[in-house]
């Protein structure tokens, strides 16, 4: 059993995500003000511009900047050196450079030079404090992610070394990376003398890790237990299962939080309140306040963010950056699918369905200022996609159908997408489905997926309904079931790969994250 809580440093103050409120104009200027230094002082961007026949001399207004090309990993990053890309060309001046995944290509370099650690430090105390009252609890932070180059579990790691050296805070970070049996030997060792325990590990990894720690006697709720994620999605079925195996209700709004961050904005871009969480929990409630906030009958993620820090757009349903870091990005299509809201749009559409936020919130004891007036970022994922008669079969669309059905008790989650066309014109969207261990392959469970996978894409898919529907007789679902180890991991996360016949709309996978 954990002692009893602790009390750090009286002085240390609960931080939030670095600003009370941001208008849309202060936000603008900002984004203006990053590009004209970029296009200055980053010799790849300048070059990028004069290619495009766009003159830097005229970037003035924030209408100029809506006017400035976009970018991606293909059309930027891929065409110059990385040394090209940091302001004023200056690599050297970087303290450090890791590796985002590249799933589907060769990682990508990202320089960080040493005054982007003091916002990282700042948000990612905020989100802590938030959820886990770290200036009170004795806590171990676990990184069970990645190491090494990679970003994600370095830039955790390192962020929680500098939070618990700091006055008034108390914590130790252990680094087990994936290994599983090392990271329950550190519970085992450790756990007992600190009030919390945090995993930093991806949704998909926690209830192997819950079960391996019930197998060797590990009470679970005994240790004040708590998560961090981020990487890829977490739907609340999910969630739920997690925190009630640690012994905490998810109506509670606590114990399990995913952050948004990305290599590309150099850490954490924004992450998941109470009030995100909230929204979230409505939604599955009540499935009209889905549609109504979000235009889907999918729960998209959800953050809260700093436009101060981070400056989004949405172009053709997917989401824009302009960020300054060692490696300033203008306009830079994420290729996540999703979009942005205000505070002030989700508080009418909310209402519209009934729900008073204020009041939700009181009901879960937290008061007003957990209604902050920040933007909120909401995505589905990245865009790809496989193409089957003409309609788009999304990565997040399939994980979506997976998860929400009986069928997420036999598979891990990770999967492999694909779709062909005869010569004839008949289609074939191909899945496979990776086994939770010990899980037999059987005709009768290869059946059951693929009339779940049939009838839950044509439910979450108007296009794919309507191909279905439009080609029937030559347009079918075939499943394969992989033993446990079975889709082959190219990079960090979770797999979501695509194996189209078909080009998909893009190549580009992400490296956020919900990190790196």
């Amino acid at each position: 059993m954990a002692p009893p809580y602790r009390s750090g440093n009286n002085t240390v103050n609960r931080p939030s995500l670095g600003v009370d409120r941001v208008s849309p104009g202060q936000a603008e200027i900002r984004a203006l003000r990053v590009a004209q230094e970029t296009a200055a002082h980053v010799p790849a961007y300048a070059r990028l511009l004069r290619l495009a026949g766009y003159d830097a001399n005229r970037l003035r207004s924030f209408a100029d900047f809506c006017a400035l090309p976009l970018t991606d990993k293909v059309s930027y990053l891929a065409r110059y050196s990385v040394e090209q890309r940091c302001r004023r060309g200056d690599l050297a001046r970087a303290h450090i450079v890791t590796l985002s995944s590249g799933a589907t290509g060769l990682p990508t370099l990202w320089p960080r030079f040493p005054e982007q650690d003091a916002a990282m430090v700042e948000a990612f105390t905020a989100l802590l404090e938030d959820y886990f009252r770290i200036s009170e609890r004795w806590t171990l932070l676990v990184v069970a992610l990645p190491m090494g180059a990679w970003v994600a579990g370095t830039l955790v790691a390192e962020m929680g070394q500098r939070i618990f050296a700091q006055l008034g805070m108390r914590g130790t970070v252990a680094t087990p990376g994936l290994n599983h049996e090392e990271t329950l030997r550190f519970v085992e060792q450790l756990s007992r003398h600190y009030d919390q325990t945090i995993f930093v590990t991806s949704p998909t990894a926690m209830p192997e890790l819950l079960a391996g720690g019930e197998r060797r006697g590990i009470v679970w709720p005994e240790l004040n237990a708590g998560v961090l994620t981020g990487g890829e999605s977490v739907s609340e079925r999910q969630r739920e299962r997690i925190l009630r195996s640690l012994g905490k209700d998810p109506e509670r709004l606590e114990g399990m939080v995913a952050l948004f961050g990305s290599a590309e904005a150099g850490g954490i871009l924004g992450y998941e309140t109470h009030l995100c969480l909230l929204l979230r929990r409505l939604c599955t409630r009540t499935p009209d306040l889905t549609e109504v906030l979000f235009g889907s009958p999918v729960i998209p993620s959800v953050h809260q963010y700093n436009p101060l820090n981070a400056f989004l757009e949405t172009h053709e349903g997917e989401l824009l950056l302009t960020i300054r870091g060692a490696v300033p990005l203008i306009r830079y299509n994420t290729h996540d699918r999703g979009g942005t809201l205000t505070l002030e749009e989700v508080v009418t559409r909310c209402r519209l369905c009934g729900y008073d936020l204020l009041a939700e919130l009181r009901a879960r004891g937290l008061g007003p200022e957990a209604l902050r007036p920040l933007p909120f970022l909401y995505v589905y994922g990245r865009s790809d996609a496989v193409i089957i008669h003409s309609a788009n079969v999304y990565t997040d669309h399939l994980a979506y159908v997976l998860e929400e059905s009986e069928l997420q008790a036999s598979a891990t989650g990770n999967f492999r997408l694909g779709a062909t066309t005869d010569p004839d014109g008949r289609g074939v969207l191909q899945v496979d489905v990776e086994l939770r261990p010990g899980v037999v392959a059987t005709e009768e469970l290869r059946a059951l997926y693929q009339q779940g996978i049939l009838q839950g894409l044509q439910r979450v898919n108007s296009e794919f309904r309507d191909a279905y529907a439009s080609h029937r007789g030559r347009l079918d679902v075939e499943v394969a079931l992989v033993p446990f180890g079975g889709v082959e991991r190219t990079g960090v996360k979770g797999q979501r790969l695509t194996r189209a016949h078909e080009a998909p709309r893009s190549t580009e996978l992400p490296s956020n994250g919900n990190g790196g």
